[in-house]
């Protein structure tokens, strides 16, 4: 998609050999994406914040052992979900998560209520995302990680530890549950979504 190719892309090679600008810049870039997709696995800002935070000391101490990366995001946010299970399972906050378990994945963004106090929210958006939140969660996350980050379908199969057949099918029944709940064409439904999460990353951005 066009605004992933327009992205600036930090130095994964010099990162690698121990550059601490590139691992400045690895940092700063993806934190905020990070963050927004940690939350919506875990309502717990400390826990997200303390994932995160784990994940670049990781990356940095085993930096001259990893491999080379296509797309460092979805490999960011494989590295940040396992984390984030890991802590569940480890603290028993709930039973051993396995792949055909449910959870929960909210549609809900930092700071959202503030932003529709100051009506900066348009009421489309609002209405999308309340769509959202009537899908099962992995059809919110699979159509997260599509319209939001931008992933490819692999991209998205391999966050999700899907095979790439089903994360086409788990796709599809979103799409079309939420073109049942908002009652809209196909067409105009991709469009309602490219333009929620378009206003949504602008407001990430600038704050």
């Amino acid at each position: 998609m066009s605004k992933k190719n327009q992205e600036k892309i930090p130095d994964w090679g010099a990162f690698k050999e121990g550059d601490q600008n590139a691992f400045s810049a690895l940092y700063f870039q993806y934190f905020k994406r990070l963050y927004e997709y940690g939350m919506r696995l875990c309502q717990d800002e400390d826990q997200v914040k303390d994932s995160i935070h784990d994940l670049f000391i990781k990356l940095w101490s085993n930096k001259s052992n990893l491999g080379n990366v296509s797309n460092i995001k979805s490999y960011l946010l494989v590295s940040l979900r396992g984390l984030i299970y890991d802590t569940f399972n480890s603290q028993r906050r709930r039973p051993k998560i396995e792949l055909e378990d449910d959870y929960h994945f909210e549609m809900v963004f930092s700071a959202e209520s503030e932003w529709i106090d100051k009506e900066n929210f348009t009421q489309q958006t609002q209405v999308v995302l309340d769509a959202l939140n009537h899908l099962t969660p992995r059809q919110k996350e699979v159509i997260y990680l599509r319209y939001f980050e931008e992933l490819s379908y692999e991209e998205i199969a391999e966050v999700m530890q899907l095979s790439v057949k089903a994360t086409y099918k788990l796709v599809g029944r979103g799409m079309e549950a939420l073109r049942e709940i908002l009652n809209v064409s196909k067409k105009t439904l991709l469009v309602l979504l490219v333009s929620t999460f378009m206003e949504v990353r602008q407001w990430i951005v600038v704050h």
